[in-house]
């Protein structure tokens, strides 16, 4: 600060925001990829590389980066395999793919809370997509939102505590004819209503139920 009272001349500094006031739309997308958001801490310095929860994880891993290690521009497909693995990124795998593929493991997160279709948190056995979008927002998909949460016990970006169901809120599925619309993994359910929704979650958790009989059974 200089000058005297009257005729006062201050700097003011802040962080950088990286959004241009004047362009945002106020869409919320940002908040969807900020890996802030989902409390990602960036290493400052060299430490001893997390474990993995279990010895076939890290082998799976290694599996997947093999597969992709010759191609170019492999970092996407390897995430994308990896994400489709886990059903979400480990701190581990890519803690591993940096070591493998020379490259900082903040590089890495930048790519990985980039894209909607990657999670950072771990996410349930099906995930539930709501489109937000103009055609669906007009056409009620906010009440969808509602009563899966009811029916869930859970918000928007929240896992049920079984990690059967994760709740996620989209801009798009691309299926604006069907609006309202929702997808549980890759299955999409147009033209929804409130009252439908019980119905489709009870489908998937008896299909869980099923799946986990059979898997005693086997044993």
């Amino acid at each position: 600060m200089n000058g005297k009272p009257g005729n006062l001349e201050i700097i003011i500094e802040k962080q950088a925001r990286f959004v241009d006031p004047a362009k945002c739309t106020g869409c919320g997308t940002c908040l969807d990829v900020c890996p802030i958001r989902y409390e990602v801490q960036l290493p400052e310095e060299k430490r001893a590389r997390a474990a993995f929860s279990e010895a076939t994880d890290e082998a799976a891993v290694t599996d997947i980066i093999a597969r992709h290690r010759e191609r170019r521009g492999n970092l996407l497909p390897i995430l994308l395999d990896i994400n489709r693995h886990f059903n979400w990124l480990p701190r581990p795998s890519l803690e591993l793919v940096s070591d493998e593929l020379q490259l900082p493991l903040a590089e890495i997160l930048r790519v990985a809370s980039f894209y909607n279709a990657f999670s950072l948190v771990p996410r349930g056995k099906h995930i539930i997509n709501v489109c937000l979008g103009t055609g669906c927002f007009v056409k009620g998909s906010p009440r969808l939102i509602d009563t899966l949460e009811r029916e869930l016990g859970i918000k928007h970006g929240e896992t049920t505590e079984d990690m059967l169901f994760t709740l996620e809120v989209v801009r798009c599925i691309g299926c604006c004819a069907l609006a309202p619309a929702m997808r549980v993994g890759e299955d999409t359910f147009g033209r929804l209503t409130p009252r439908m929704i019980p119905k489709i979650l009870k489908s998937y958790a008896e299909s869980y139920g099923q799946e986990d009989a059979e898997g005693e059974a086997a044993g």
